[in-house]
């Protein structure tokens, strides 16, 4: 299996997983051959890439951190949560019970648990148009990842996790323009979109019974280590655990997720960045923590070699992170560049997402 860029997608490939909407709803079906109008239909919708089988990648497999299943469930409660008129007040307008989310939110945690101890794969199939559903479950996943790796006890990834999934609940009282605007937004556009934490933590206060530690996880979910950060301008150790977790991996997720109007980073580039905010804009230990989860050349992934050749990522290590097993395209040999003597002078230049 292998990631392809939507654009290098051509008729008869096989689709090597299924394709979700934003609302959970399936709308291509893995083995799938693709013809002309579903890859029109792809590039339509906005799908960067998909991920295909091919005779070349047969044996790369991606372990998916999250059941296909479990996920399609999470994002229909998610697209519910905000699919509803902000306008009433009445009780039977409220879109998902506490009971659905906490089920929900069960279902997450014990299903990546079960899982075992892997990496997660975050190039995700996914288009900008409901881009803040995918961005709600995979901060999610990335939180329970992060917060096992700390580790929290089942309870508490509970709570991170709700936090996690609601944390940007606040946006829906805001215009759609700002949310998924395509151009850089202006000093009142940024103040507004700036309330949502505190509008998200206000609204899941006044209509749930979350613990408080959920509410103070969506209220400060943007404050920096440095205290540079919104609403309440806290530093260190005085931000939530929770919080601080959740400011970390919406901030990767976002990076490489493609927006209107501004390209998405690739996985390295974006690990790049959080690693330069250690201690000013992110907890320094929570930095250590994550890249050990995140592979920044995923599985299937397409990458360039410093020694001109290209090749497919065929597995990630913990603590590795740079050095992985690629599959030359040029030659079909399979390199182990944290293993093998004979590869230590070569490293990964580029990866093509584009």
């Amino acid at each position: 299996m292998r990631y392809l860029p939507t654009s290098k997608l051509t008729p008869g490939m096989a689709l090597g997983q299924d394709i979700y909407d934003g609302a959970g709803r399936l709308l291509l079906a893995k083995h799938l051959l693709l013809s002309e109008e579903y890859i029109s239909n792809l590039e339509f919708l906005g799908f960067p890439g998909i991920y295909i089988d091919d005779e070349f990648t047969q044996g790369i497999e991606i372990q998916q951190v999250l059941n296909p299943q479990v996920r399609s469930q999470a994002l229909k409660v998610v697209h519910d949560m905000f699919a509803f008129d902000v306008a009433s007040d009445a009780e039977e307008d409220m879109p998902v019970s506490e009971i659905k989310i906490q089920k929900t939110i069960e279902r997450i945690v014990e299903n990546i648990l079960s899982n075992g101890d892997i990496m997660c794969n975050v190039l995700d199939i996914k288009n900008y148009d409901d881009y803040i559903y995918y961005h709600s479950i995979n901060v999610a996943m990335m939180s329970v990842l992060l917060g096992a790796n700390y580790g929290m006890n089942e309870e508490s990834l509970y709570q991170l996790t709700t936090a996690a999934i609601l944390h940007d609940i606040g946006k829906r009282f805001l215009d759609i323009g700002i949310i998924n605007a395509d151009h850089a937004l202006t000093e009142e556009e940024t103040q507004l979109l700036r309330k949502h934490p505190e509008l998200g933590a206000d609204y899941l206060k006044g209509n749930y019974h979350f613990s408080t530690l959920v509410y103070a996880g969506v209220m400060q979910h943007h404050e920096n280590y440095d205290g540079t950060g919104y609403p309440l301008g806290k530093s260190g150790e005085h931000i939530p655990l929770y919080a601080r977790i959740i400011r970390l991996v919406e901030q990767y997720d976002d990076m490489v997720s493609l927006h209107r109007g501004r390209e998405n980073l690739s996985p390295s580039d974006a690990m790049e960045y959080l690693m330069a905010g250690s201690g000013s804009l992110f907890d320094p230990k929570l930095i250590e923590l994550f890249v050990e989860k995140i592979a920044v050349y995923p599985v299937g992934c397409e990458v360039e070699l410093s020694n001109g050749m290209h090749g497919v990522v065929a597995k990630n290590f913990e603590r590795f992170f740079l050095r992985p097993v690629v599959k030359v395209v040029e030659t079909g040999e399979m390199l182990n560049l944290r293993d093998d003597p004979d590869t230590r002078s070569i490293i990964i230049t580029k990866m093509v997402i584009h």
